[in-house]
């Protein structure tokens, strides 16, 4: 199995369990918002709003377009410290990020 089809497989993955966990927004962020500069845009995103409408949405487009993947992924420790304060079951989403940086470090 490909690289990008294992990418493609934990993002549709990543999105499920952010909807059957109620942590997905269907109101998007303002441009100004999404424009953060910030890592994982901190200063005016939730960590999941980070991840539904910049990281999710990048990675698809990194899929699709059969472009280099990033090769040094640390998704999972900001996961685990945003995740904290949820009070919903968050452990299936974050052996999802585990995944998904595992298998772009071991790309390298």
């Amino acid at each position: 199995m490909t690289t990008y089809l294992q990418v493609q497989q934990l993002l549709i993955a990543i999105e499920a369990e952010l909807k059957s966990q109620s942590l997905w927004n269907e109101v998007m962020p303002s441009a100004e918002a999404l424009a953060s500069t910030t890592p994982f845009c901190i200063d005016t995103l939730h960590f999941t709003d980070w991840l539904q409408f910049i990281f999710l949405v990048k990675m698809k487009q990194l899929v699709v377009m059969q472009m280099p993947l990033p090769e040094n992924m640390a998704i999972h420790p900001m996961a685990e410290e945003a995740f904290k304060s949820l009070t919903v079951d968050t452990r299936e989403l974050l052996a999802l990020i585990l995944s998904f940086d595992q298998l772009l470090n071991k790309k390298n």
